[in-house]
C-alpha cells in the first residue's frame, strides 16, 4: 500500500482531494510546535489558509482539536488532555504554574497591546514590533507600584520573573531575541541591569487577550494576609 492509499484510508471524508504531500507536510508542521507562522513557509501557510475548512474538519473529527488560522499564524488548540498518567511537568506544553511566570506573561501581553497603541500599529500591519527588555522591566515595575504601592520590591520581582520566563517564551516562539549590547557607563537602567537586550514579538503573542487574562487578579496573590510585607515566590 503506497502513501496515497494509506492516507486516503484514514481521511477520505476530508482531505482526499488535496495534494497528499502538501497535506503531510502541513500536518507535521502543525503538531511540531505551538505556532505555525507564515514566515516559516509562505507556500505551505497559504495552502493551509486556502484549505482551512478541510483541515479544520479533519482535526475536529479525528482529534477533537480546533484549528485557528489568521493571515499570520496557524495553531492547533487542544482542549483536553488524555493521558492521565502524565504529570504536568511531563507534558511538553506552554503551561505557566508559578506566580512570577504568570505575572510576567500577563505584563508582557499588556505591554504588547500598549506598544500597538503607542505606535498606532495593528496586528495586521506588515513588520514586527520590537522592544527593549529594559523598557519592559520598567513598565512592569510601574504596574506593580500602581497596583500595590511604593513599598513593593518590584525591581527584583520583575527581573527575576523575566529571567525565568523569557527562555520559555523564546522556546515556544512568542518572542525572539534580536540583539544584545552593553549599556554605556553613564546609563542607568531599571533594576540594576547592565545590558540592552532587544526582542521581537512574534504573532503568537496576539493569541492572548489582556482583558481576559486579568492582571489585577494575579496582583492579589502578592498581598500578604497581614499587609505588612511582600513575599517573593518560594521554590
Amino acid at each position: 500500500m503506497d502513501f496515497d492509499e494509506q492516507f486516503q484510508e484514514g481521511s477520505d471524508k476530508y482531505l482526499e482531494r488535496l495534494n497528499p504531500y502538501h497535506v503531510r507536510a502541513v500536518l507535521n508542521i502543525l503538531i511540531e510546535s505551538p505556532f505555525f507562522y507564515r514566515t516559516d513557509d509562505v507556500d505551505l501557510f497559504d495552502y493551509v489558509r486556502s484549505h482551512q475548512d478541510d483541515f479544520h474538519q479533519f482535526f475536529t473529527h479525528f482529534f477533537g482539536w480546533e484549528l485557528y488560522v489568521d493571515r499570520r499564524v496557524a495553531r492547533l488548540i487542544k482542549p483536553q488532555e488524555y493521558n492521565n498518567a502524565l504529570k504536568s511537568s511531563q507534558r511538553d506544553l506552554f503551561d505557566l504554574t508559578r506566580r512570577d511566570e504568570c505575572t510576567a506573561f500577563l505584563l508582557l501581553v499588556e505591554f504588547y497591546e500598549k506598544m500597538l497603541r503607542d505606535l498606532n500599529a495593528s496586528y495586521d500591519d506588515e513588520g514586527s514590533i520590537r522592544f527593549l527588555l529594559a523598557d519592559f522591566v520598567q513598565y512592569g515595575m510601574d504596574r506593580f507600584i500602581e497596583e500595590l504601592g511604593e513599598n513593593v520590591h518590584a525591581d527584583k520581582i520583575i527581573l527575576d520573573a523575566c529571567r525565568r520566563i523569557f527562555p520559555k517564551l523564546i522556546r515556544y516562539r512568542f518572542i525572539v531575541q534580536v540583539e544584545k549590547e552593553d549599556a554605556s557607563d553613564d546609563e542607568i537602567l531599571p533594576a540594576g541591569m547592565k545590558e540592552h537586550v532587544m526582542y521581537e514579538f512574534l504573532p503568537g503573542i496576539h493569541c492572548y487577550r489582556p482583558d481576559i487574562l486579568t492582571f489585577k487578579e494575579i496582583m492579589k496573590l502578592y498581598k500578604p494576609a497581614d499587609e505588612d510585607e511582600l513575599s517573593v515566590d518560594k521554590e
